[in-house]
């Protein structure tokens, strides 16, 4: 198995952000008001989704594309025949639902969370001659963490002054059952560099035969499918590539993992698909272009990985790549080994 140490990912493959991007309009996105209000059973259901292996995206309590996705392959997943539901949420829902299990919990900003937020420079020039890409605000983190939207967590703390967030404050937030831990990713890289090392690096083969994971992607519905044999056991909202640029069909598997990844941005590669020496070496952090794992495919330049725009997934365009949001990313990354199988038709 080839090393994977420092790997530097190709450029080809950056999230296009249709009309966003840099410092500036991140803070400008999370000034947004919120355009409608939440509703708490929907609230409750993608929470159960997002902690079942069905996921909903970003949680909003708003009724949504990937939340009915979510919601048809979980029900087909357990032998219901729920429909593919369409832009209106169903009266009721057919699921295990905990009612006494609180769906907004309060959750105090620690001092460790701030150790994430920096100075987020605008540009790829700028942003190379730092040593991390971190969170450019509160806000964020605690989004990301709680697998929110900005404007939901603003919608749910409406006296909260999120520009003057602080280690100590108390804030309300949804009740996930897996929150996002940015270290985790970290310790995950320490991990996977120390068996690359002593030589003792598990592949996807090296499970028991029911065990093994296969990746299918859908791109018309924006799906990425994880399987055991022919069942389905999984689902996460993506964006696959764009008409320009888009997934490479075909049969792949993955080479190898690298978390917390350092991108190389190649303007050349990203209009021409031509490698250039005009580039810059953006370092890791959730705010890298690939987010916190890059999974490199065995199609050249091709990969599976994270985002800095996690409210984007399945929203814009990417090239030739597949995105997931930070949380969704790190979910995968823990379930599969080098060596899957992948499938994009």
């Amino acid at each position: 198995m080839k090393s994977y140490l420092s790997v530097l990912v190709v450029s080809t493959c950056l999230a296009f952000m249709l009309g966003s991007s840099g410092a500036a309009q991140k803070k400008e996105r999370a000034a947004g008001p919120a355009k409608s209000k939440g509703d708490d059973q929907i609230l409750r259901v993608q929470l159960f989704l997002d902690g079942s292996d069905f996921k909903p995206g970003a949680i909003d309590g708003r009724w949504g594309e990937f939340t009915g996705k979510a919601l048809s392959y979980y029900e087909k997943a357990n032998a219901k025949s729920g429909p593919d539901y369409g832009e209106k949420a169903p009266k009721q829902f057919d699921l295990p639902l905990d009612e006494a299990r609180p769906a907004l919990i309060a959750y105090q900003i620690t001092p460790e969370d701030s150790k994430f937020v920096g100075e987020l420079p605008e540009g790829p020039e700028a942003k190379a001659k730092v040593e991390r890409l971190p969170y450019a605000t509160l806000l964020e983190l605690v989004a990301e963490k709680f697998h929110a939207r900005a404007d939901f967590l603003r919608e749910i703390n409406p006296a909260y002054d999120w520009k003057n967030a602080k280690a100590g404050d108390e804030v309300k937030v949804p009740n996930v059952s897996n929150p996002f831990e940015l270290q985790e990713a970290m310790d995950l890289k320490t991990k996977t560099e120390k068996a690359e090392k002593d030589d003792t690096l598990r592949t996807e083969k090296d499970k028991p035969e029911a065990e093994r994971y296969s990746i299918f992607i859908d791109v018309p519905e924006k799906i990425m499918e994880l399987k055991q044999g022919e069942k389905i056991v999984g689902s996460y909202p993506i964006t696959p590539g764009s008409d320009s640029l888009p997934a490479p069909k075909g049969d792949w598997f993955v080479r190898g993992f690298s978390w917390m990844p350092t991108f190389r941005w190649d303007n050349a590669m990203l209009q021409s698909g031509e490698r250039s020496a005009d580039a810059h070496e953006l370092p890791p952090g959730p705010n890298n272009p690939v987010g916190i794992i890059w999974m490199e495919l065995s199609h050249d330049g091709s990969g599976i990985h994270g985002t800095e725009e996690p409210e984007t997934i399945g929203r814009t365009t990417s090239h030739g790549c597949i995105r997931l949001s930070n949380w969704n990313a790190l979910d995968l990354g823990k379930k599969v080994l080098p060596g899957v199988h992948v499938l994009i038709p």
